[in-house]
């Protein structure tokens, strides 16, 4: 007996174990994935709001990513005195088992870096499509909406499977040894299925089976075994679809509105990433973006050129005030406490934008030591001037310097830097061509731009406004350019050709064979055509953009031949060189002029550059905007599935309003055998109806008027939404045509500023006394062209920003696989683009409309 009852409880220990134990954990993991992608796959594959390649965990090559098996994870590092209260707490000894899966130092992906692509100098190259891909890897808020959008399919999933069939099981062995009376062991085992309809049905059919043993006295058994069938139908709380298929309703209604988030929020997450402007029911919040970080960057290497042009400057006011041509020590000072100012503000300037940087990639999901490279060829175009030219004119005032030190020979690289110089000038020339030939191909787009914004400011000027006419005349831009192509720029080429020919006979021959040149008069006719061209003799040039010129620009050079009183000329400039015996002097007005040309040339490539550029062109009105938005916009469908979430309320609240009237129907087919082979019939049927009286409801009255009020509130909330939506796209619409009048005013702000600083930098070298506010002048001149460079970049960034945000506000925004916008390019009411996917129509019954006013019944009642 004692062994039978032994075995037994072995026998029902190891049943017990086994089947409480079940599958492994990577088992449930995998089949909950399974189930959770299968309701993911039939909600995102409309092309309205579709997700491809869904996936919650993370790349490999993500800093998220979890190198080790996620069922049995090792443990992350842990404090010491926290970690003390797993072994012993309370003086009771804690479990020996937390180390059996491991641990581990880090808490991040310790290889992620090995898969970052890295630049010659180590630093990781962004811009903006770089950067979305790396936030899209690393980012935890962008994981965080992943898991947003899985746990809303997950409970879905779990809505759904309360209406499926759902079967059961479960098992018992017990033993009873009372102190007196009857030992048993019974066993009972009970298997079934049960399901609920979506009319409110519920039934539930089991098997049941029951073996007991008697051990006192005569050893005996006896087995139940029956089938039950038992069904619910309630007919008043609770019944109906509308009740019963609220819950599952909802979550499915709730999933819908998940996904569409999370196409909101890669809409939005480019954006932020990409301009810093974060998109929200109440208008865009500023942040940080990779367009701010450029903007930066561009702003300090203006304000760079600002410090190197006030310590040119400097320098000159120093020499003057040495050769006693009118510099005072006053405006020295000034230019110094200038300069001192401008190297501090580009000191802090650097240091803030550092600070950006890491701030930044911090958003991206990277830490902050990472070295990165911000660069993106979007902004190119706004460096008006070349870095090289830039540096070459800083390489020639270099050599001033060194050619006025007159008590010192010419430095031994003097020959070889000045060949290097050429040979860079040359290629400056190049790009100039370059950009000539950019303008060229934008000027279409120029006229039609300009065009466009006369149309658009008529209004503006018919109501008063007053707004300088040749900021959008298309007949003066047709004439700055013809100017600039036929006369400045040809002019400004002729006499750097005649300078390069100079300036090679400096390179390629030494003082001495240079000053014999001077004595015997036997300059080659190339060199004679250059001292024509240029006149060394009378440097005095004007700065007038107006000066005639040849009418075409040449390609090679524009020195005229030599007739008979230009060879006279030629004489006469040569004997003045031999006059004076100054080779030193020649040489150091040669490179003065240089330097000027050079400036001039900047001048030429600002201009070029400054009319070449072009915005995209919007015309979409702020109506057209609106009417795209209330069809196309997910957000504005999510509203309104939240407004009809809130009426619906109201029915569901008003079922607990009724009683309960509930009509159960059962059935047992049983029966029950002994081991002295008596049977008996445990069959039987029952039926039964409850109800509960609704007299007491006052917590459900309560609530069902609370459900009314929500929907009042929610009505107003969505009428309020509408109303921000439409401001909102108002504001966008306004801001896109005041970019456009503004960045013509800036374009040309930028151009007076940059021949203002070239006029009096040339001002300065040609003349030999300067006025007691030069300094002044100057320092203002610089600070004004910095300035109006800033605005225009910020202008810019601002329309490009505002197109962003119209073509997010519209819900016409698209992203490529990769997370990237689609950029749509010219925006108009044509352009526009309306889904042609085809969508089930909503089963509206139009004879149930009801008038407005009908709705007034209530109040009389």
């Amino acid at each position: 007996m004692n062994r039978l009852f032994c075995f037994l409880c072995l026998a029902a220990i190891a049943a017990a174990l086994g089947s409480s134990a079940g599958c492994n954990r990577q088992h449930y993991r995998l089949k909950a994935d399974r189930e959770v992608y299968s309701v993911l796959k039939q909600g995102t594959n409309d092309p309205r709001w579709q997700i491809d390649d869904y996936h919650l965990t993370p790349d490999s090559t993500s800093r998220m990513f979890v190198p080790y098996s996620p069922d049995k994870e090792p443990m992350p590092p842990d404090d010491p005195a926290a970690h003390r209260k797993m072994h012993r707490v309370a003086g009771m000894k804690g479990s020996p088992y937390w180390y059996e899966h491991g641990v581990t130092q880090t808490v991040e992906n310790p290889r992620w870096r090995q898969f970052l692509l890295l630049n010659e100098k180590g630093e990781v190259p962004l811009d903006k499509d770089q950067a979305i891909t790396l936030a899209r890897l690393h980012s935890s808020e962008y994981q965080e909406h992943l898991e947003n959008l899985y746990a809303a399919a997950m409970r879905v999933s779990q809505a759904r499977f309360r209406y499926d069939v759902q079967f059961f099981g479960d098992g018992s062995l017990t033993y009873t040894d009372p102190s007196s009376g009857t030992q048993r062991l019974t066993n009972r085992a009970e298997a079934g299925a049960q399901r609920r309809l979506a009319s409110g049905t519920q039934w539930v059919v089991d098997l049941a089976n029951s073996v007991t043993w008697t051990f006192t006295g005569q050893s005996s058994w006896s087995m139940d075994s029956a089938i039950n069938v038992g069904l619910t139908q309630p007919l008043l709380r609770g019944a109906g679809r509308k009740v019963v298929l609220e819950n599952l309703t909802q979550e499915e209604r709730n999933f819908l509105r998940a996904v569409r988030q999370m196409v909101l929020f890669q809409q939005g997450h480019y954006t932020r990433i990409v301009t810093g402007q974060v998109p929200t029911n109440s208008g865009a919040s500023s942040g940080l973006g990779i367009y701010s970080l450029l903007s930066e960057q561009i702003q300090i290497q203006n304000q760079r050129r600002n410090v190197v042009g006030l310590e040119e400057n400097l320098m000159r006011f120093i020499e003057m005030f040495d050769a006693n041509q009118g510099s005072s020590v006053v405006q020295i000072e000034e230019t110094r406490q200038s300069l001192l100012n401008s190297q501090s503000q580009l000191l802090g300037e650097i240091n803030t934008h550092q600070n950006r940087i890491e701030q930044y990639i911090r958003s991206l999901g990277l830490p902050p030591d990472l070295k990165v490279s911000i660069s993106d060829p979007l902004l190119e175009q706004f460096q008006l001037t070349s870095l090289e030219l830039t540096v070459l004119t800083e390489d020639v005032a270099d050599i001033l310097v060194a050619i006025r030190k007159r008590n010192d020979p010419l430095p031994e690289y003097f020959q070889e830097k000045t060949k290097d110089i050429v040979r860079r000038a040359r290629g400056e020339i190049i790009v100039l061509s370059q950009d000539l030939d950019i303008l060229q191909r934008s000027m279409p787009e120029r006229r039609r731009s300009l065009k466009d914004l006369e149309d658009a400011l008529a209004e503006r000027l018919e109501g008063g406004e007053r707004i300088d006419p040749s900021i959008y005349s298309t007949d003066v831009f047709e004439d700055r350019i013809t100017k600039l192509r036929t006369q400045h720029i040809p002019q400004n080429l002729s006499r750097l050709q005649a300078l390069f020919t100079i300036l090679d006979l400096f390179a390629n021959t030494d003082e001495q064979e240079s000053r014999e040149m001077i004595r015997e008069g036997s300059f080659d006719e190339s060199v004679q055509r250059a001292l024509r061209t240029l006149d060394i003799r009378a440097l005095a040039r004007s700065i007038s953009m107006d000066m005639p010129v040849p009418s075409e620009m040449a390609k090679e050079t524009l020195e005229p031949d030599l007739s008979d009183q230009s060879r006279q000329e030629v004489r006469r400039i040569i004997v003045e060189l031999r006059r004076r015996d100054d080779y030193r002097e020649w040489v150091r007005e040669v490179f003065s002029v240089f330097q000027n040309e050079l400036v001039l040339l900047s001048l030429m490539q600002t201009r070029t550059r400054l009319d070449s550029m072009t915005l995209v062109p919007v015309s979409v009105t702020a109506e057209e905007a609106f009417l795209s938005a209330s069809e196309h916009h997910l957000e504005w469908m999510n509203e309104k599935t939240k407004l009809v979430d809130a009426w619906r309320q109201i029915d569901i609240r008003a079922d607990s309003l009724k009683g309960v009237l509930d009509l159960s129907l059962s059935g047992t087919a049983g029966r029950r055998d002994t081991q002295s082979g008596q049977a008996g019939d445990l069959s039987q049927i029952q039926a039964s109806l409850q109800w509960d009286s609704p007299l007491n409801r006052y917590a459900e009255m309560m609530s069902y008027r609370s459900s009314q009020i929500d929907y009042q509130r929610a009505r107003r909330a969505y009428y309020t939404y509408v109303d921000t939506v439409h401001a909102n796209l108002r504001n966008t619409v306004r801001n896109l045509q005041m970019g456009k009048i503004n960045f013509e005013i800036n374009r040309n702000a930028v151009l007076v500023g940059a021949i203002r600083v070239d006029a009096m930098q040339l001002q300065m070298e040609q003349q030999r006394q300067i006025s007691a506010n030069a300094a002044r002048d100057l320092i203002s001149a610089l600070d004004g062209l910095l300035a109006s460079q800033n605005r225009l970049l910020a202008v810019w960034v601002n329309y490009e920003t505002q197109r962003m945000l119209l073509d997010y506000g519209m819900g016409t925004m698209a992203l490529d696989d990769r997370g990237r916008w689609i950029d749509p390019g010219a925006m108009g009411s044509a352009a526009v683009p309306v889904h042609t996917s085809e969508v089930v129509p909503l089963p509206l019954p139009l004879d149930r409309i009801v008038p407005p006013q009908l709705n007034r019944r209530y109040v009389a009642e």
